[in-house]
């Protein structure tokens, strides 16, 4: 009797010890889980590539930050439109919940037998349209051409159609043919009422004046503050001619027209 109880308990013992081994690995096994991180991460010190493309889950691109070899081409109603004008910058694009073109971030700067070139310049787009928001430096031989704020009107229309036309007319040879073609398109745009018009534009220009002008939905100057280069301040009202109407100080006295 002794005998058969001592072997119970050694095998009560044994399987005691199994248990705890088990229950050990399963804590262990559950706490891991819990603080292992959700994705798996990469860290680099340094990464030299030629873009980057950011993605959704489901392969959506929401921004890309490129060099100039591998900068991309617009992206309007889901389709590109390689139509970007003069050398490809580098910077940064973004792209809407849609993956279409939504505004960026470019820069340059280059010497020049004469001088310099630079510029640099944060846009933000209207929906199926180009910027209607640009902060910018733009820089050309030995001075400093534009350096401000515009706001800028667009459509409540698609470009598409009209990059469309611009497309085709591109793929025509040089010459003039391909000249016709893009006044053709240029017309359309006047008369679909794509145009934009700058409505709003706060800088300093090559004058060296700091001013604010106030467009009407034409692009015309209507109201026009200035400290001009001397630091002598003035404001003007224009007529839709362009016409002097208001200016303060006065040509003639204070506060007269």
């Amino acid at each position: 009797m002794d005998q058969q109880l001592q072997r119970e308990i050694r095998r009560l013992r044994r399987l005691n010890a199994v248990t705890l081994g088990a229950l050990i690995i399963v804590v262990s096994a559950a706490f891991t889980g819990l603080v292992r991180p959700t994705a798996s991460a990469a860290k680099f010190d340094v990464i030299d590539v030629g873009r980057i493309n950011i993605r959704e889950p489901d392969g959506t691109i929401r921004l890309a930050i490129s060099n100039k070899q591998h900068f991309p081409d617009p992206v309007i109603d889901g389709k590109t439109y390689p139509l970007r004008s003069g050398a490809k910058p580098a910077g940064m694009i973004f792209f809407n919940d849609q993956g279409d073109e939504d505004g960026g971030l470019i820069w340059n700067g280059k010497k020049l037998a004469d001088g310099f070139e630079a510029g640099a310049s944060l846009t933000m787009d209207q929906w199926r349209q180009d910027q209607t928001v640009q902060l910018s430096y733009e820089g050309g031989p030995k001075h400093t051409d534009w350096v401000g704020l515009r706001v800028i009107d667009r459509p409540e229309k698609p470009m598409a159609p009209m990059l469309d036309r611009a497309m085709r007319a591109m793929q025509l040879p040089a010459g003039a043919a391909r000249d016709s073609a893009m006044r053709a398109v240029r017309q359309f745009a006047i008369d679909s009422g794509l145009t934009p018009a700058s409505r709003i534009l706060i800088g300093k220009g090559a004058e060296k004046a700091a001013t604010v002008r106030l467009n009407d939905p034409a692009g015309r100057t209507r109201i026009l503050l200035s400290v001009d280069s001397l630091g002598a301040p003035s404001i003007q009202l224009l007529d839709s001619l362009g016409r002097v109407t208001y200016r303060i100080p006065s040509d003639t006295g204070p506060g007269t027209r």
